[in-house]
């Protein structure tokens, strides 16, 4: 390893990268094995780690000036009452430098169930953490998390006197509330996916109000990176604060859910619990770990975030973070729209941008102040198309469930064309898959079934038997006319349009249907959906080891199996007990990626069987991509500092931004 690596990350850092727990000095870390280097300078240590490695002490803590008065009257206690343990608070180092406090920032949404990805860490708080690019998982709620020797429990260890949003403490109990009282028990949401090893639910055992033992079914490596991203990494709840509204702990839980408009318990706790992560907060009151916490939602939907007085995280001058004031999520529907406020200099960072904005961002960057900035993508496909293998329909589900008809739909797209039409020339004409920088990748995966060949493709649904009726529409099994619509909830209206052409021309009719993202959910989780054009991320290296959406059913979130197969999963989580059995290519596929999340990150059976995994998927054509390796667009406010450079790769919405570090230069 680098010296400079080393000592940037102290002995608790090194151990979540390794995986090995506290003993780094016998054994190999995954960050050596890697060489790893910082795309910036961002960095966090614990307090006393930060002293110990650098040899520099932090100063005595100091707040934001807007926290003055309150301080003065006792409405607040003193900023070092608010902090963790001297020696647990959180060291940050800044990407550029020490910010200065104040201001407001704003950045667009595009309706209530999206969020601004760049400041994706403004609303996330994690048991781990991750620097910009991935490089490195370090711990963040949590002060330790120390895998077993073999990797079927970890220990966390939490940060002494951490304290929620309204200064009530965070302890072992709220983990455990999350575990016992609500994940998977009887109505209320299950449990994180990710929580569910070996085909048994974790188990959390309390050693006492700042430690915690999570036991596996199984080998569990992949616990730290699974602790450091989305819903599984924020296994807590403030229980002080919502077991209000939990039938246990309160006998009028009915009652309160009814006066307060819901119709039962269940409905009150979920609305009162959600927020943790993302930035889908309903009650303004809710304790969190973020950075700002949720005031106001105004008539349009926006949503106002004030910071949080209690924050746990300093620079390393001791300046008590986040240093802006307050965030705004300005609800914007059309994207003209949203065009029009970044040239005006309304929104401090945006996104949600096409490639054929890029010429009129860059026209408007004077005259607006601000940067258009292209991140490299992580992943094979900018978008990608998909059947739902468990369509409602019999004779749909026999159709898609041939690989010769989505290799014949594949091989239908004129990928060139789509890339110069739709893409500018930015991207690469290839399938979906992982990016060609991944360790995963293999030379044979971009071009499998990529090429444009009509009569290939017709040849393939011929020999399916689909053949064409006089008004040269092909016929299902069943005689009928074999037409599909195609569900667009993500607004790829132009790309969609185009593919539908494609797959019309061969024969099989295929209209647009346009539908927001409740409404699509809904259907996908009724079996309605036939086909659907949806996002293709989740495919980065680590991100797929600890979320492998795309590699096993259901092809989706468990929530939004946009390709089908749920039963299937449900099949596998409960061992056989509820659900559907899948098929024998998916049923080995399923086998094989929990061997691969049973092994070791960086082993050369890691390695070995993520290419299985990714080469397997690639074969089985799930997922039909056009053009990948395009940049993600966004802009951001010359006056915001601190901001991810264009170095950062676009890894789940940005989640290495920490908006926290951010600034408004004055």
């Amino acid at each position: 390893m680098h010296s400079k690596l080393k000592g940037l990350l102290g002995a608790a850092a090194l151990a979540i990268v390794a995986g090995i727990g506290l003993d780094i000095t016998t054994t190999a870390t995954y960050a050596q094995a890697q060489e790893t280097k910082l795309v910036d300078d961002f960095m966090t240590w614990s307090l006393s780690d930060y002293e110990k490695e650098t040899g520099k002490t932090v100063p005595e803590f100091k707040q934001s000036p807007q926290f003055d008065a309150d301080v003065a009257s006792g409405a607040l206690p003193p900023v070092a009452d608010r902090l963790p343990a001297r020696e647990d608070v959180m060291v940050e180092r800044p990407r550029e430098g020490i910010g200065t406090y104040g201001g407001t920032i704003r950045y667009n949404a595009t309706n209530p169930q999206s969020f601004g990805n760049v400041g994706y860490t403004a609303w996330d708080a994690h048991l781990a953490g991750v620097t910009t690019n991935w490089e490195i998982v370090y711990p963040d709620i949590a002060k330790s998390i120390v895998l077993a020797d073999d990797n079927m429990s970890a220990t966390v260890t939490l940060r002494r006197g951490m304290k929620w949003s309204d200064g009530e403490p965070v302890t072992a109990d709220d983990i455990l509330f999350f575990f016992n009282d609500i994940g998977g028990q009887g109505d209320l949401p299950p449990l994180p996916g990710n929580f569910v090893v070996g085909g048994k639910p974790v188990t959390v055992e309390k050693v006492d109000d700042e430690n915690v033992v999570f036991h596996f079914a199984a080998p569990n490596p992949a616990f730290i990176l699974t602790v450091a991203r989305a819903e599984a990494g924020f296994p807590l709840a403030p229980k002080h604060y919502l077991q209000k509204w939990h039938k246990d702990y309160n006998p009028d839980a009915d009652a309160v859910a009814k006066q307060e408009g819901f119709a039962s318990w269940v409905d009150a706790f979920v609305s009162h619990q959600n927020g943790q992560t993302g930035d889908f907060q309903v009650d303004p009151n809710l304790p969190v770990l973020k950075p700002w916490r949720l005031t106001q939602v105004d008539q349009f939907g926006n949503q106002y975030y004030k910071r949080n007085p209690f924050y746990w995280k300093v620079d390393t001058e001791g300046n008590q973070l986040p240093y802006i004031d307050e965030q705004v999520r300005m609800l914007i529907s059309d994207p003209e729209v949203v065009k029009l406020n970044v040239q005006s200099g309304q929104l401090d960072y945006a996104d949600k941008f096409a490639q054929a904005d890029l010429p009129v961002l860059k026209a408007g960057e004077q005259a607006g102040n601000y940067t258009t900035m292209l991140f490299s993508a992580d992943q094979g496909a900018i978008v990608k198309y998909q059947f739902n293998l468990t369509v409602d329909d019999p004779v749909l589900r026999q159709v898609f469930n041939d690989v010769r008809f989505r290799e014949a739909m594949s091989l239908a797209l004129n990928r060139p064309e789509i890339n110069d039409t739709i893409f500018f020339g930015l991207g690469v004409p290839r399938q979906w898959g992982v990016s060609s920088k991944s360790p995963l990748y293999e030379d044979w995966m971009g071009p499998y079934f990529a090429d444009y060949d009509v009569d290939k493709a017709n040849a393939l649904l011929d020999e399916m038997g689909l053949t064409k009726g006089p008004d040269g529409v092909r016929q299902r099994p069943d005689g009928q006319p074999l037409r599909i619509i195609l569900s667009d909830a993500i607004n790829r209206v132009q790309l969609s349009e185009l593919v539908a052409e494609y797959w019309t021309a061969l024969g099989v009719p295929t209209q647009v249907n346009t539908v927001t993202r409740e409404t699509f959910a809904q259907a996908v989780a009724a079996g309605q959906v036939q086909a659907s054009v949806w996002f293709a991320d989740v495919v980065s290296e680590k991100d797929m080891y600890t979320r492998p959406i795309w590699f096993r059913p259901p092809y989706g979130l468990d929530t939004n199996p946009v390709g089908g197969g749920l039963a299937w999963r449900q099949w596998d989580l409960t061992g056989g007990k509820e659900g559907e059995e899948p098929p024998p290519e998916f049923k080995a596929q399923q086998e094989l990626v929990n061997r691969w999340q049973a092994t070791k990150l960086g082993s050369d059976e890691y390695y070995a069987l993520g290419k299985e995994v990714v080469g397997n998927t690639v074969k089985q054509m799930l997922h039909i991509g056009t053009v990948g390796e395009v940049p993600y667009i966004y802009t951001r406010s010359n006056k915001l500092k601190n901001f991810p450079g264009d170095q950062m790769l676009y890894i789940d919405h940005l989640r290495g931004g920490h908006a926290e570090q951010w600034y408004l230069a004055q």
